[in-house]
């Protein structure tokens, strides 16, 4: 073959490779599926302290009553709510 036919038949391969797209990749090697992924409300609980202000009746040594102000500590549950990614 002439220097030039063999210009020309790299030229016509060229081509063909680069409108077909033919590389290893579009074979499937090493191709990844898409994810699917979208956000999730998801509701933990935390433990948090809660003061509050009671008033206790007490009474005194002839049995007359009186009021007395007492701070009482509770524990309380509450939910926190957030949005979490989640992929499949």
């Amino acid at each position: 073959m002439t220097n030039l036919n063999k210009t020309m038949v790299l030229a016509v391969l060229a081509g063909i490779f680069a409108v077909t797209g033919a590389a290893p990749v579009s074979a499937g090697y090493g191709h990844q599926p898409q994810q699917q992924c979208q956000y999730r409300q998801v509701t933990t609980y935390k433990y948090q302290k809660q003061y509050k202000t009671v008033y206790i009746t007490r009474y005194d040594h002839c049995g007359k009553p009186y009021r007395v102000k007492s701070v009482r500590c509770y524990t309380i549950k509450v939910p926190v709510t957030r949005w979490v990614k989640v992929c499949y």
